[in-house]
């Protein structure tokens, strides 16, 4: 990695981080605004589904916009989501929360496809696997930031101030970005890109792609599982330990942690098994998963030390599959789909899956209260590992049938 590729790198990583700081805001309140504004869980979970259901539209939408112009894609986005922070933070009335909030989501979808498919660009060579995955930890340091930041604001200045404070700094690392990336090496810039394919072309592509479907449904199922934990992971912490919401958001910060650490883990991993591909790492994390979702449940009374153990394992085996399903695969894609394409097809039928999880977790919680939400996750990830199963047989067969290039 040279010195303007390792710039580009730290400053698409940055960026992109900092996008959860106008995106957890909502999450990190929750709880302070529904007894303060007297919204049930439905209604918040409303909230929450109207966002992801704007962000997953702007996905197939940006994920073509991001093929011309990634950064200048990022500015407008990082822009338009502090503007709608700022407005969430003076309103009460459900109908204008959810439109604000709504348009938020179509902000933050302007991030993730631009950002891979600029790291894309300017790393050609080397593992994609181990790039993929460190530089996919970007949200997972966002999260983790973003946990600590929010708390310690919401604990001191007031739910409110969580939508206005980091305004500024969101601004200022839109600017350096803007400023000091550019979108591909200039030696690459020259290139003709007259044969590119047309939107409408490389999306019935994509379509066209078993393979690239089942990675997206099994995506979708895994984000039922981080959305519970992203949302939810304050109000369950507070309900079921007992402590402050400070406490509660700092306690949250070891599921991104964790999720460093298997993003990484799994990246490296699959490039150590090409030969296998790297459907067989994705399965053996989700397993795993699988398996501490209930465990997890289990131990809370035993402390917040096992409690915040178990979140940390979780973590590591949800963030590192989802990484490579986010990251490292449509990094391959570039001659076959395009990168920033398929990044916002994975991403965007992930998060309209998420239009139906988020209120049904809320109404989950308001009448069956944490138990029936854990059997919800529960399923959800055996089912995303049994896909992931499926594709790695099915490419399994494919190899033995005709040769490496089958699984390709």
């Amino acid at each position: 990695m040279d010195s303007r590729q390792r710039q580009i790198f730290i400053l698409s990583y940055l960026t992109y981080a900092s996008y959860y700081l106008t995106r957890l805001s909502f999450s990190v309140v929750l709880p302070v605004m529904q007894s303060d504004l007297g919204h049930s869980k439905f209604s918040l979970g409303l909230i929450g589904g109207s966002f992801s259901i704007f962000y997953a539209l702007g996905q197939f939408v940006n994920g073509q916009l991001a093929e011309k112009g990634a950064r200048r894609l990022v500015l407008i986005g990082l822009v338009l989501s502090v503007a709608m922070n700022l407005l969430f933070g003076y309103m009460d009335a459900l109908i204008f929360l959810m439109i604000v909030w709504s348009v938020n989501g179509y902000a933050q979808s302007t991030g993730w496809p631009s950002v891979v498919k600029i790291i894309r660009n300017w790393f050609r060579s080397g593992d994609l696997g181990s790039i993929g995955g460190l530089f996919g930890s970007c949200f997972l340091v966002g999260n983790m930031v973003s946990w600590f930041a929010l708390g310690w604001i919401v604990a001191n200045f007031g739910w409110r101030a969580v939508f206005l404070i980091p305004a500024l700094p969101v601004i200022l690392v839109a600017s350096l970005f803007y400023l000091y990336v550019s979108d591909e090496p200039l030696v690459r810039t020259s290139v003709n890109k007259v044969d590119s394919p047309g939107v409408r072309f490389r999306l019935q592509q994509i379509l066209s792609s078993k393979r690239l479907i089942t990675i997206a449904i099994a995506y979708t199922l895994l984000q039922f599982v981080r959305s519970g934990f992203t949302l939810w992971a304050p109000s369950y912490l507070l309900e079921t330990y007992s402590v402050s919401l400070d406490i509660a958001s700092y306690m949250s910060s070891v599921i991104p942690l964790g999720g460093i650490m298997g993003s990484v883990t799994s990246g490296w991993l699959s490039d150590r098994m090409k030969k296998f591909g790297r459907i067989p790492v994705i399965f053996a994390f989700i397993l795993f998963l699988s398996l501490l979702i209930p465990a997890f449940y289990s131990v809370a009374s035993y402390g917040l030390q096992a409690g915040s153990l178990l979140l940390l394992l979780s973590g590591f085996t949800l963030y590192g599959p989802h990484v490579i399903m986010a990251t490292v695969v449509p990094m391959e894609q570039e001659e076959s789909y395009g990168v920033a394409g398929v990044a916002g097809f994975i991403d965007g039928i992930g998060y309209i899956g998420l239009l139906f999880a988020d209120p049904f977790i809320g109404w989950t919680i308001d009448v069956h209260g944490w138990n029936g939400v854990v059997t919800f996750w529960l399923l959800s990830s055996i089912a995303a590992a049994f896909l992931s199963l499926t594709l790695w047989f099915d490419e399994a067969t494919s190899h033995k049938a005709y040769g490496p290039a089958a699984s390709k």
